[in-house]
């Protein structure tokens, strides 16, 4: 792992990212980041506030096109995030809290997929969604997922 991380940190995605001058690099990574994580978690918290009662009026059915911005959110962050991870790797490789960080954005995800296969199957029967103690259930979760995710990121400039 030391050889592939090494070789990682001194490509040329690597050593741009972390020693270009230019604002098209760290920064503009990390902005993207950012923007990538509050398209994914925040359209995420849409859903799973509206699962957990808020807004009762909204259907749910008709938040399944958010889907698709979660998906455009978590592909900007499984690239920028790389270029991240790519411009410190030996460092960040050996932080616990860096797979802690992947284990809960995981986890986030597979409920995610488990939210919305709920919610589609739901708005297909009668146009709703399914409003029982196990969606809500997991609609908590997956707040709370992303919230310990993001904190572990967070995490990783500090420890």
């Amino acid at each position: 792992m030391a050889q592939f991380t090494a070789w990682l940190q001194a490509s040329a995605i690597g050593v741009w990212t972390r020693e270009s001058p230019s604002i098209w690099a760290y920064p503009t990574v990390l902005t993207l980041h950012t923007v990538g994580l509050g398209v994914l978690v925040g359209a995420n918290a849409v859903v799973d506030f509206r699962l957990l009662g808020f807004a009762p009026r909204l259907p749910v059915a008709s938040l399944t096109p958010l889907y698709r911005f979660m998906w455009a959110g978590f592909v900007m962050n499984a690239i920028t995030g790389a270029m991240l991870f790519a411009s410190d790797a030996t460092a960040k490789a050996a932080q616990p809290v860096f797979y802690v960080k992947l284990t809960l954005i995981a986890l986030a995800l597979a409920t995610t997929a488990v939210i919305r296969k709920r919610v589609e199957r739901a708005a297909a029967i009668d146009g709703g969604a399914s409003r029982g103690s196990t969606t809500r259930r997991a609609a908590a979760a997956s707040l709370l997922l992303w919230t310990a995710a993001i904190a572990a990121g967070r995490l990783m400039a500090y420890l």
